[in-house]
C-alpha cells in the first residue's frame, strides 16, 4: 500500500547574522525565549543537548495554561548552515523530521524550515502555522523586521 507522507515549508529573513542565528536556535536560553506560536504563549523551558543523537526538549505553556511539550533527537549539525532533527510531541507515536537551513545573505540570514513525514495534509499546515508564529515571536523578541 502507498502512503502519501506530507511537509510543511517555511521561509523567512531576518537582519541578523548567520551566527547570531545560530546561537539563537542552539542555545537554550534564547530558543526558549522565542520557541512558541505567539507571545500569547509563556516563555519555553528548552534543553538542548546539542551533538548528533543528542536530544532537546521544548514545553510550552499555551494561552489555557496547559503546558504542550515536544522534543527529539538531533541527527546531523553543520554549523552554522544546517540543523536536522526528529520532533514528536508528548503523547504522539509519531516522529517528524525537521531541516532547517541558515544563509548568509549579507549580514542578513535567511531561515528556511522543511518539516517532514507528516501523515495529513492539515497536520503539515497546522506546523507550518507554528512554524511561521514561532519566527514571528523570534522577529518581535530581537527586533528584526
Amino acid at each position: 500500500m502507498f502512503n502519501t507522507l506530507f511537509t510543511a515549508n517555511v521561509e523567512r529573513s531576518f537582519a541578523l547574522d548567520i551566527e547570531t542565528m545560530w546561537e539563537l536556535w542552539t542555545d537554550p536560553q534564547h530558543l526558549g525565549a522565542w520557541h512558541r506560536p505567539s507571545l500569547e504563549f509563556g516563555p519555553t523551558i528548552a534543553t538542548v543537548d546539542l551533538r548528533p543523537g543528542g536530544t532537546y526538549r521544548l514545553e510550552m505553556l499555551d494561552p489555557e495554561g496547559q503546558v504542550q511539550a515536544v522534543g527529539g533527537t538531533y541527527l546531523d549539525i553543520d554549523r552554522p548552515h544546517r540543523l536536522v532533527f526528529t520532533w514528536r510531541w508528548d503523547g504522539s507515536d509519531n516522529d517528524t523530521r525537521v531541516e532547517v537551513r541558515f544563509a548568509d545573505a549579507d549580514g542578513s540570514t535567511t531561515v528556511t524550515i522543511v518539516h517532514t513525514d507528516f501523515v495529513a495534509q492539515a497536520e503539515a499546515d497546522m506546523h507550518a502555522a507554528g512554524w511561521a508564529g514561532c519566527l514571528e515571536t523570534l522577529a518581535a523578541l530581537y527586533r528584526t523586521p
